[in-house]
């Protein structure tokens, strides 16, 4: 019987798991067949987890996502997790020695989201908000986070792209590993640059990176080279502490 109830609870994760790490909604046979568990038993759990909040079913593709569930534990992780007051006093002195908006984007369902977010106090200033969720391709913040991805998790974001810009992509992502930075200006929005290295966690693995972010007349590629230094001594010392 206890066999049985840790079978069920196993594939209940790995469900719960595919759906965090495979963008877009998903289908029953797609997620039976990429988990090897039978349609029935895929469609019986998804059914359960359902109940509970922890998977969405869209009324028209029939198909699943992560439920609005893991929102509330998001928020938990927030205010609850250590590595949280770990990192907020870096993020200040970050900002206070470069002048400009620094924020920390942690790795959630594929996409990188904002949740924490010190402004400049500059008149001019940068300002992404709490919360904010962008694509992993998109700007040095989520590229940081895709160069150290695992190589099946990596593949997944890339296969969304057209094949030129995946190509493109792959080689700033191989310089971006040996750098251990990324740079970007006016990529995302006009007139604003940014500063990324990343975050490693438990096992060295990513869990977000650091983003100093600034208005381009002023925080541009000159000025950001100045800072590389900084950066990666504040995002090394973070990492130690959480491994």
């Amino acid at each position: 019987m206890n066999t049985k109830i840790s079978s069920t609870v196993q594939r209940a994760i790995k469900i719960i798991n595919f759906l965090n790490e495979t963008p877009g909604p998903q289908g029953v046979k797609n997620i039976s067949e990429n988990l090897n568990i039978s349609p029935p038993i895929t469609h019986r759990l998804l059914t359960t987890l359902k109940m509970d909040g922890m998977v969405f079913q869209d009324i028209e593709s029939k198909k699943y996502s992560l439920g609005t569930v893991f929102i509330d534990y998001a928020n938990k992780i927030m205010t609850d997790v250590p590595f949280i007051s770990i990192i907020d006093p870096q993020l200040i002195k970050l900002r206070d020695e470069t002048q400009e908006t620094v924020g920390f984007y942690m790795l959630t369902s594929m996409i990188r989201m904002c949740v924490i977010e010190h402004v400049s106090n500059q008149e001019i200033s940068r300002r992404a908000g709490v919360g904010n969720r962008i694509p992993l391709h998109l700007g040095s913040s989520g590229r940081v986070i895709l160069a150290f991805l695992s190589e099946g998790l990596q593949a997944q974001v890339l296969s969304i792209l057209p094949e030129e810009e995946r190509k493109i992509l792959k080689q700033k992502l191989e310089t971006i590993v040996n750098n251990r930075y990324s740079i970007n200006e006016e990529e995302i929005t006009k007139n604003v640059a940014a500063l990324s290295a990343p975050i490693f966690g438990a096992k060295g693995k990513v869990i977000g990176a650091i983003s100093i972010s600034g208005p381009v007349f002023r925080w541009n590629k000159e000025s950001m080279e100045q800072h590389i230094s900084l950066l990666l001594k504040t995002t090394e010392s973070i990492s130690k502490s959480l491994y």
